[in-house]
């Protein structure tokens, strides 16, 4: 599911060639939608269970405005939880730090883990520290941004990196982005406003 038409095997192919590497852990994001994959969420932990490679599996999230989102679509990682540990049983370890995106949750058996992401059913914008560039040089303090920040134009200026690094602190320290947290009292036209992540990366 990527709306391009890629082909999985050669995203399966990429995985293999990443742990020959050597790279660990090695990661496969899957982001859930009820109608859509749902009924493949069993299947990708058991596919991916002792292999090194750990799954997390995302709550679907109004990103942008193109992907048709809405509360119906989503399935929430308690309910991802449910039907994997009906049959694998996992036990949580929670977050290595604060600010990760991912709750872990390690099967049992010892058969490596699996990471839930929850930005729907449980917000964690209090602890986010995450800051994304944008290909023309905008800097977006939130994955749910409607704007972002010129920093192109400072650094073709030549601004001394200390300029740079103060206006990046001031604008961090001035963030107050807790959209995920609010998401029930947005109104439309903010909504509609929003970055796409297809321009900012997740």
């Amino acid at each position: 599911m990527n709306g391009v038409g890629f082909s999985a095997l050669v995203v399966q192919q990429g995985i293999d060639a990443a742990l020959r590497a050597g790279f660990a852990p090695v990661k496969v994001n899957m982001v859930v939608k009820r109608g859509v994959n749902d009924s493949q969420i069993l299947p990708m932990a058991t596919h991916f269970r002792g292999t090194g490679v750990e799954v997390r599996f995302i709550e679907f999230m109004d990103v942008g405005t193109s992907n048709g989102w809405n509360t119906e679509s989503m399935v929430p990682s308690s309910e991802i939880v449910r039907i994997i540990d009906a049959i694998f049983p996992v036990t949580s370890t929670g977050r290595h730090k604060p600010s990760d995106t991912s709750v872990r949750l390690r099967y049992a058996d010892g058969q490596g883990s699996i990471g839930v992401i929850s930005s729907v059913s449980q917000p964690f914008c209090g602890d986010c520290t995450r800051l994304r560039l944008s290909a023309d040089g905008q800097l977006f303090t939130c994955l749910f941004a409607s704007g972002g920040s010129d920093i192109r134009t400072p650094l073709r200026n030549g601004d001394s990196d200390d300029v740079l690094r103060r206006l990046v602190a001031g604008l961090w320290r001035q963030r107050a982005d807790r959209y995920s947290e609010q998401r029930g009292q947005m109104n439309a036209v903010y909504s509609s406003q929003k970055v796409e992540m297809s321009f900012i990366g997740g």
